[in-house]
């Protein structure tokens, strides 16, 4: 046999060796499943970015533990999900408050609570649940006391509208703490109030708060007199 020939016939033979390795990377890429993979080798340094779907995890395979708080949001929910998932702010999500937005004059000291409180406009409403309520608020004398010698205690009372009517009846249970305090005889004094309790709704109810108060002579000393400087409600949710 000739040079030439021998070296064509080597060629000839190299390039059917290549080709036969070329062939048999892809046909062991298909061969390769994950039996033939060590548990744990993979890391996820190694799986491309975007490659893993839903069905490549086995169902039941993640745990809460798996997932970074707060990394699913509404939007990742499937739509029958998504009613289930608690509204914000209905005192679901921590403690939910309601603040007085501006002073506000007491209009009646004495007589029938149900007929002579101010009521404050400030509110929460809230979805069936218990709560740990806490009443917070101030008051000041704006006038001079016909009666100095009449003590006066203004009152912050807890409302629970569970009449559902915007009319307080204290008959019915709608009452609740009412924490109050002497108020000093000399003006544009302040005195502070604060009260908490544990509340149980049945159903969604509006908690409201208003003010009222007594004299020591139980009659009306102090009625236009006093104003509520300032009122906060707070709820937090214990179920």
């Amino acid at each position: 046999m000739s040079v030439w020939k021998s070296r064509t016939a080597a060629v000839a033979v190299g390039a059917t060796i290549v080709v036969g390795l070329g062939a048999s990377g892809s046909v062991a890429a298909g061969l390769i499943t994950s039996k033939d993979i060590k548990n744990e080798t993979i890391k996820s340094k190694d799986v491309k970015d975007g490659t893993l779907k839903g069905n490549d995890v086995k169902d039941g395979g993640l745990t809460g533990a798996d997932i970074a708080d707060g990394s699913i949001a509404l939007a990742d929910l499937a739509p029958g999900a998504r009613g289930a998932a608690p509204a914000q702010g209905v005192g679901v999500n921590g403690l939910e408050a309601a603040t007085l937005a501006a002073p506000v004059t007491v209009a009646h000291i004495g007589g029938p609570i149900n007929d002579n409180n101010t009521n404050l406009d400030t509110s929460l409403t809230l979805p069936a649940g218990t709560y740990l309520v806490t009443v917070d608020g101030a008051f000041e004398r704006s006038a001079s006391p016909d009666n100095p010698a009449v003590d006066v205690f203004p009152q912050l009372s807890l409302w629970l509208d569970k009449n559902g009517d915007n009319a307080f009846k204290w008959q019915d249970g709608e009452g609740d703490i009412s924490p109050n305090t002497l108020l000093p005889t000399v003006t544009g004094r302040h005195r502070s109030v604060s009260g908490t309790t544990v509340i149980t709704l049945t159903a969604p109810t509006k908690v409201g708060l208003l003010a009222f108060g007594y004299d020591s002579a139980q009659g009306t000393e102090g009625s236009g007199d006093i104003k509520v400087t300032a009122a906060t409600i707070t709820a937090t949710p214990l179920s």
